[in-house]
Formats: C-alpha cells, structure tokens, sequence
C-alpha cells in the first residue's frame, strides 16, 4: 500500500497586499520528500498526525509536497499550479491521499483554492480514499466536502489541537477502510461572519457551540466540526458553517449539522463586537500596575494577512505618555538595512515602518520617524517551542534592536505572529522586564504570553487585518450576512 500525505496551506486575505508566491511556500519554496519529514513528522502541525496514522497503517509512506505560507493576498497561479499538480500526480501513484489544508485559501484565479484542487484530485483518481485535516477557520465550499472521504477541522483556538486534529483525520480514514464506517457529510451555511475575537472556544459564544459539536459526537456521530470561517476574505462562502459526518445515515448528518446552526444563528449578537477606541484602550493601559501588560495590535497580525509594518498602536501609546515599551518585530528591511550599515552603538534617526501600500485601507499607513541607538543585530532564526505552532520554523531574515528610551523596538525583515517568547529573548529581551508589550497578535499569542503578563488590552488600530469588517469593501461576500446587514438577517 502507498500513502500519499501533502500540506497545501495558506489563509487568504483578500484585502492583504502581501504577495504569495512559490518561495513564500517555504521559505524558499514548498518541500519534499525526507526533507518535508524532517520538517514536520514531529512538528506541531496537523500533518505530524496524519503522518502518524499513516505509518501505523503500514506499507509505503511519501511526501509529494509540503507547502505552507502566512496568510497573504491570494495565491499565485504560478504557485497554486505547481503545488496542485504535485498532488493530483501524487494521488495517481497512491493507494490512500492524507492531506493538511487550511480550507480558506484562495488563488487569482479560482475563490475556491482548495475545492478545485480536490475536484482535480477527485478527477485524477476517482475512487482514492482521501482525508483532510483542516483550520477552522476555514471557510467551506461544497466542492470541498464532495470531493473528500472524511473531513476533520480544529476544535480549539487558540489552535492547540492541530496534531490531535489530523489523527482523528487518520483514525476516520481507517475505519472506512476496514469497512467499520460508512462516512456521509452534511454542509449547512450559517449566515454570520464572525469577529476572530469571538471566536475563541473557552468563551462564549464559541464554548456554547463547539459543546453541541462534542455532545453529538459522543451520541454517535463520527465527526462534527464547527467552521467559524476567515472572514477577512471576500468570496461568496465566506462565513461559518458546520460540517457533520454520520454513519450511512445522511438524514442524521443533516438534521445534526442544522441544529448546529441555528444554535450559532440565536447566538449571532454574541460573535459580533464593539471596539474600544484605540485612545481610552490604551489610557486603561496606563491604570494597570504590576506586570506587563500586554497590548494585542489586532490590526496587523501576520497571521491574518497583516503587513506587520503599523506603526499605529506603538505611536498612540507614546503619544499617551506609556514607557517601558517593548514592541515589534516591525517589518521593514529598509530601515534595517540603513541600522546595519550604522552599526551597534549607533545613534539613528530614521524612519521606520508604515512602508506596505494598502489599497484596502481607506487612510494609509505612515511611517513614524524615530531616534534611538542600535542595540543588537543578529539573524532572527529560531524554533516555535509552543503550545501554539510547535516546532514552526521562523526565519525573520536579519532583525535589529532599536532602543529610543521609552520604546524597544525589534524590526526585521520578514513576519512572525507571536506565538513564542523567543522572539524578543533570541536578541537578550526579557519581557517581563518591560511594563507594556506590544504585540502583533490577535489571539494565538495566548498560551504562551498571558503566564507573562498581568492583562491583555486589545488595541485596534490600523492594519489590513482588522476586525472592523465594515470597513472594507465587499464585492463577493453572500449577502446578507450577519452583522454588515443586522436589518435584513
């Protein structure tokens, strides 16, 4: 028997000006064959899982490709060609095709990137059993669940069951295999697009829905995950959706999935929210003693296709008056260029950030003119040590210190979110040495910053990956949809 596992990951952000082509797959491109496994056999990615139910089934095990990208602006056709290729050719060769997608990706020239693919797949070996473990925040199509055995997305975010999610993948595929399950899969759309704050599964209103999920799983349904979507890309299945599978019994599926539904449905209010102005956020900032405080800049979280250059929240809080400010990585490889040639030690005063054009933004972003002294240069290579993204290889390109006084700033040349310390200790920064932390994060940097910090303020300022879903411009989005049109839904 050959067994086929492959990655093909990325969120879309429609709105995002960050390109994503081939090398972004990377970085340098996707990878292969022993390298991918290497990479990621004990990673804390959803294909470690796979990987895992695979070799447990025996015979042959291969990586095709293994590609993964930040969120960005939508996928090359160059890019989304090549990697799709590798895998359609891949399932031609193979017995069973595992794979770990994202499920809210799309490519320039097709909205549903991943339901093609698997229609391509489908059409190239039309009775392969497949598995697919998935984000969930993926925005599912129909395409997507007909072209699929079994389907399986995450049931936690922060997203800290990626590994367990593709062995539950894997154990469903082997089950039908063995013949011990008949795997049938209802879709039903619900018509809310979410607020990623609300989305977390501790709270409400998520806690409430993805408990119905799990009681349903444990009255005999084999699977049912809830999609909470990305909403920060514009197609016309953007939203939520809930994805159950039963045993031969479609009826089932259907009458659990919708139930799932319009439970999500009478709890709309509570997945949408209200911002605090950026000003009184960071004026309640300034109140709380003891401990960092951690200020979440939402808007430009890489993770959602930010640019990660927003000068916006680090300006404001200075202009309140905060100090011992920790901030960054900033992403602007000019401004470190112009910091390496200056030297360590060297007093600068530069422009820094603010530099991506985001014709999505009504205001653009500045950049904000700062004198400080270089501290530390250095490679920003490293490891994710987890709970979220473990073993995720980060490269930041070459980064730099930059110390103003009231401000510590680190700017590099390529994104991370903060999902790990390690970001600021790789260059001799302690957080918990700094009263206020900056970071780009929506909520992933959870698990591993709030042991760090006395509170956590969200901060929206500006950035392509806002959660202020009216101010974009949607051009494909189905409408209505809950709360851009409270009055007609």
């Amino acid at each position: 028997m050959k067994i086929a596992v492959g990655m093909f990951k990325h969120e879309t952000n429609t709105f995002s000006p960050v390109r994503t082509a081939w090398q972004d797959f990377g970085p340098g491109g996707p990878l292969f064959g022993a390298a991918a496994y290497e990479t990621f056999r004990h990673s804390g990615l959803s294909i470690a899982g796979l990987l895992e139910q695979a070799e447990a089934m025996g015979g042959e095990v291969f990586i095709p490709i293994a590609a993964r990208a930040l969120p960005s602006a939508p996928v090359s056709r160059d890019a989304f060609e090549r990697i799709s290729d590798a895998l359609c050719e891949a399932a031609t060769r193979c017995d069973v095709m595992m794979l770990d997608l994202h499920g809210a990706m799309v490519a320039e020239h097709y909205d549903d990137g991943e339901g093609e693919m698997l229609q391509r797949i489908r059409a190239a070996a039309p009775n392969l059993p497949l598995a697919l473990a998935l984000d969930s925040h993926a925005n599912i199509t129909p395409r997507i669940a007909a072209n699929c055995t079994v389907m399986v997305g995450y049931r936690t975010y922060p997203h800290l069951d990626m590994v367990e999610t593709g062995r539950m993948a894997g154990r469903l595929l082997r089950e039908t295999l063995a013949g011990r399950l008949k795997p049938v899969t209802a879709v039903r759309r619900c018509p809310i697009l979410a607020n990623m704050l609300r989305m977390v599964t501790s709270e409400q209103p998520m806690a409430q829905v993805i408990a119905a999920a799990a009681a349903a799983e444990r009255d005999g349904m084999p699977c049912v995950t809830v999609f909470t979507g990305f909403p920060l890309s514009d197609t016309a299945d953007t939203g939520l959706t809930v994805v159950a599978t039963a045993d031969g019994d479609i009826e089932k599926a259907e009458a659990v999935a919708q139930r799932i539904v319009d439970l999500a449905w009478s709890l709309r209010e509570q997945f949408s929210t209200d911002f605090e102005p950026l000003g009184d956020a960071l004026k309640r900032a300034a109140t709380i003693t003891g401990g960092p405080v951690l200020l979440a800049d939402i808007s430009d979280n890489c993770h959602s296709g930010g640019t990660q250059d927003s000068m916006d929240v680090i300006e404001k809080a200075l202009d309140q008056g905060l100090t011992g400010i920790l901030a960054g990585p900033i992403v602007d490889p000019e401004a470190v260029a112009t910091m390496i040639a200056a030297g360590v030690g060297a007093t600068v005063t530069l422009a820094v950030g603010g530099k991506s054009a985001i014709p999505a933004l009504r205001t653009p972003l500045r950049p904000m003119r700062l004198t400080g002294v270089v501290k530390h240069i250095a490679e920003g290579r490293f490891t994710v040590e987890g709970p979220v993204f473990t073993g995720m290889r980060v490269n930041l390109g070459r980064v730099v210190v930059l110390d103003t006084g009231p401000l510590v700033l680190v700017v590099s040349e390529d994104r991370v979110e903060a999902l790990d310390p390690q970001q600021f200790r790789l260059f001799g920064l302690e957080p918990t040495r700094f009263r206020y932390i900056v970071l780009k994060s929506k909520v992933q940097y959870r698990p591993s910053f709030m042991p760090l910090a006395k509170a956590a303020i969200d901060c929206n300022g500006a950035g392509v990956a806002s959660m202020d879903l009216a101010a974009f411009d949607w051009k494909k989005l189905a409408r209505p949809i809950y709360p851009l049109d409270r009055s007609n839904t």
